[in-house]
């Protein structure tokens, strides 16, 4: 997937107060990524509309709650510390799904489909932030991961 940059989604904290980066923030976060959800879940052959209403409803409570955590803040090093630290929650969120994704599949040859699901829903909150982050962040979590995989 090709990111826009930085610049182009999260204006530099000169040019734009609080209120304009979290709309872009929002805007990143909610139409497109809801579009890319419904896309998803349209995929899932075989599932009843309540399957997919509980992985809708619970990657909606992830990308929600990153929005209740960033409303109070003030200033845009705030802001992008929240991102930051969504980020980081977010994409340990999905490595711990892929984790019991992983188990399921050596267990039981294929994991659990909603599983499958979530995670990829997950994947997508974590691919709408990037761009909303300096380059620097995105690759400190990245070796952050690498690190821990490794050692």
């Amino acid at each position: 997937m090709t990111y826009a940059s930085t610049e182009s989604l999260a204006p530099e904290p000169a040019q734009a107060g609080v209120d304009d980066v979290q709309s872009h923030v929002e805007a990143a976060l909610h139409d497109s990524l809801e579009e890319q959800w419904d896309e998803v879940l349209s995929q899932w052959e075989g599932a009843e509309a309540s399957d997919r209403a509980d992985v809708r409803a619970t990657v909606a409570a992830v990308r929600d709650e990153i929005f209740e955590g960033l409303r109070p803040v003030e200033s845009n090093d705030e802001l992008q510390r929240g991102l930051a630290v969504a980020y980081l929650q977010t994409k340990c969120r999905w490595t711990l799904l892929n984790t019991r994704i992983q188990h399921q599949t050596a267990q039981n040859g294929q994991p659990h489909e909603a599983l499958l699901y979530r995670a990829t829903c997950v994947s997508l909150i974590v691919q709408a932030l990037e761009p909303l982050l300096e380059p620097e962040t995105v690759q400190s979590v990245a070796g952050l991961f690498a690190e821990s995989v490794s050692g």
